[in-house]
C-alpha cells in the first residue's frame, strides 16, 4: 500500500474500503465480502462526493456535509440497496467521524480484486 506519484497502490492488501487516516496511513474500514456494489455507487445513487481521478485504486472524496447525509441517506433507503453497500455507507461515516474534524475533506480507495 502506497502513494507513489500521485498513484494509490493497494496491492497485496485484504479486499475492501481504506480511509485515508489523518497522518496519510491507510486503513482498512470495511471489508470487501463479494457484493455487487462499489464506492462509486455512492456517487450513482446518492449524487455524494467526488471521483478522485488518479491512476491506481478507486476513490471518493466526501466532505463533512456529505458524510452526515451519507449516513442519512443509508438508513433512509436501506431497504432500496443490497446491504453490503448500507454496511458500506455505515462503515465510512463511523470511520468519517473517528478520523475527521467538521471542515476536513475524508477520501476513501476502494480494493475489490
Amino acid at each position: 500500500m502506497a502513494l507513489q506519484g500521485g498513484q494509490v497502490t493497494l496491492t497485496g492488501l485484504d479486499a475492501g474500503i481504506y480511509v485515508v487516516t489523518p497522518n496519510g496511513a491507510f486503513e482498512l474500514i470495511h471489508a470487501y465480502d463479494e457484493g455487487d456494489y462499489h464506492l462509486s455507487d455512492i456517487v450513482d445513487y446518492f449524487e455524494l462526493g467526488e471521483v478522485l481521478e488518479e491512476d491506481g485504486a478507486p476513490g471518493l472524496e466526501l466532505d463533512a456535509r456529505e458524510i452526515k447525509q451519507l449516513g442519512r441517506m443509508a438508513k433512509e433507503y436501506a431497504s432500496d440497496h443490497p446491504p453490503e453497500f448500507i454496511a458500506m455507507c455505515r462503515n465510512m461515516v463511523k470511520a468519517a467521524l473517528d478520523f475527521a474534524a467538521e471542515e476536513d475533506v475524508i477520501c476513501f480507495y476502494e480494493n475489490f480484486i
